[in-house]
């Protein structure tokens, strides 16, 4: 994602903000960092996480390490420009606050008219299929 420039809105409206860098080291991000590795720790941390990484919902593995770390993880379209996903996460910024905030961690993906909830895409995405 366009991580630099993502951390750099949120952090200009006060919100404190962690590169995986800043968190794991730069040369353990060099060395490979799998994600089951670090989403224990974001999970523990209550952190919330953006992402445009959708395939992470396509590997049990990953997912399941996902579901069990209980992150907060905002998706936005893979091909999102970096303009598009700052308005994403502009526009959805009180309902972002408000789901991280309850403490019921879940995958969420960010629309344009809204935040969509794993559940509620599973289900449109089964819709779609029986027509």
């Amino acid at each position: 994602m366009h991580g630099r420039s993502l951390r750099k809105f949120i952090a200009d409206l006060g919100y404190q903000v962690h590169s995986p860098a800043s968190v794991f080291g730069r040369s353990r991000l060099d060395d490979g960092l799998e994600d089951t590795d670090w989403l224990p720790i974001v999970g523990a941390k209550g952190w919330v996480v953006f992402g445009r990484d959708q395939n992470i919902l396509k590997r049990e593995k990953e997912l399941r390490a996902l579901l069990d770390a209980r992150v907060h993880m905002f998706l936005c379209p893979g091909e999102a420009l970096r303009a598009q996903i700052i308005e994403l996460v502009q526009l959805n910024l009180t309902e972002i606050c408000a789901m991280a905030s309850a403490r019921r961690p879940n995958i969420y993906w960010l629309k344009p008219d809204g935040v969509v909830s794993y559940e509620e895409r599973l289900a449109e995405l089964n819709r779609r299929r029986r027509r």
